[in-house]
């Protein structure tokens, strides 16, 4: 008893489908060439890792140098942990190149293995025309007609097999792989408070209410908080000095002509230049209506005039 094909991965049975259509299907397409730029690129990915390991291994050396004391084996040891993923990474990479080229070959096997797809349909033609001919012409044309079909078959029977044999090299990449995620060797607190004081300072200000704080009893103080590492961040400013620079304002020259004053003014300017100008040296007592009969001399020769009733005019010097 012959079992019947078990399928695989794609859960296709090949010998079911027509020859023509699993040629078309496996010729249609872009070919092997992503596939094998895929191998290369995993390549270069395998390289860059394994020279990060090789880097990686001079800076933990450096460090087991420069630093011994007793917590610097532990430190280090954990340290070192990164070193072991990043090898691991590089093979990763490496076997993932190796898979991408060994799939672009098995295309390029069952591509030239597979029955043409010309072939193919012209077998098909023939076998169609020596099926309406046998009816009319008998034994002869069906001994023909015997060989096509077995020609037929055997292509069929190929292309099954050949896409089978394409099926089994290509099971390796149907299954997933894990990449495990790198050791945490340090926190990230650090980091971010580095980030957060770097990041331009952009954000609005939260209007918070005013809240009275309640008071402290004598001797009490405040705890502590422990808080995240905050780097100090040194930023450069540019002082600006500003300079006053004196304006210098023309002088107004005067004229010649000047304008007339204004009648009120002009009037008060005349009546000053009509009042007799009296000197300081009068009679004593003037400025406070006082009779003291005394009369003080002029401050000029000659004779000066009476001033009030009953007062006496002193001459001096000859007429």
């Amino acid at each position: 008893m012959i079992e019947p094909p078990q399928p695989g991965f794609t859960g296709v049975v090949w010998p079911a489908r027509e020859p023509d259509r699993l040629a078309r299907d496996l010729t249609t397409g872009p070919g092997a060439v992503p596939m094998a730029e895929a191998g290369a690129a995993w390549s270069r990915l395998a390289a860059e890792f394994g020279a990060a390991v090789v880097e990686y291994d001079q800076i933990v050396a450096g460090l087991r140098g420069a630093w011994e004391s007793a917590n610097s084996g532990p430190v280090l040891d954990k340290v070192a942990t990164l070193r072991d993923w990043l090898a691991d990474a590089a093979a990763a990479a490496a076997a993932n190149a190796q898979r991408a080229g060994i799939q672009a070959a098995a295309y390029e096997v069952a591509r030239l293995a597979m029955p043409d797809a010309g072939e193919l349909a012209a077998l098909q033609t023939i076998q169609q025309a020596l099926r309406q001919l046998g009816v009319s012409l008998g034994a002869p044309v069906r001994a023909v007609a015997a060989g096509a079909d077995e020609d037929t078959d055997m292509a069929k029977a190929a292309a099954a097999r050949v896409m089978q044999t394409y099926e089994g090299a290509t099971a390796p990449l149907a299954e997933p792989w894990e990449q495990q995620q790198p050791p945490v060797i340090a926190s990230a607190a650090a980091f971010e408070s580095e980030q957060a004081a770097a990041a331009p300072p952009g954000r609005a200000a939260v209007n918070v209410p005013d809240i009275a704080a309640a008071p402290l009893p004598a001797g009490a103080a405040v705890p502590r908080v422990l808080t995240a590492y905050r780097p100090t961040a040194f930023v450069a400013a540019t002082q600006t000095t500003e300079t006053a620079v004196p304006q210098l304002v023309p002088a107004q020259q005067a004229t010649a002509a000047s304008p007339l004053p204004y009648a009120p003014v002009a009037a008060a300017a005349n009546a000053a230049e009509e009042q007799e100008h009296e000197p300081r040296a009068g009679y004593a007592g003037a400025d406070i209506g006082a009779d003291l009969g005394i009369v003080a001399a002029p401050a000029v020769l000659g004779e000066a005039a009476g001033q009030g009733s009953g007062r006496a005019v002193a001459k001096g010097g000859a007429a």
